[in-house]
């Protein structure tokens, strides 16, 4: 249900219509905690089969994973908004990644 009211929201704002998203009680105090600690990181191991697990190295609980790396920015950005219980017609990708801002991966190579 979730996702599809994300989505649904989603396709609101592409119209056009204004959620607030930015000035959310729920959304300023979640900008403010990640502020204090200056950005969110997380530890992302991939298995050889292709499954993925991300765990925050900063924020403790915030974790989560994938069978593929397909959507694995969307799906860490969903995690973020569950573990901070930011409704899903609030969470705006624009909320947790500003412009231009580096994304990096670290992956572990079992042999």
């Amino acid at each position: 249900m979730r996702k599809y009211i994300y989505s649904l929201a989603n396709l609101i704002r592409k119209a056009g219509f204004d959620l607030k998203e930015g000035s959310d009680k729920r959304v300023l105090e979640m900008q403010k905690e990640i502020s204090k600690i200056g950005k969110l990181e997380f530890k992302i191991e991939q298995y050889p089969d292709g499954t993925w697990v991300a765990e925050s190295t900063n924020i403790d609980g915030i974790i989560t994973g994938g069978k593929t790396t397909k959507n694995m920015s969307a799906t860490i950005k969903d995690a973020v908004f569950t573990y901070f219980e930011i409704p899903p017609y609030l969470c705006a990708d624009s909320l947790l990644k500003g412009d231009n801002e580096p994304v990096t991966l670290t992956q572990r190579v079992y042999a």
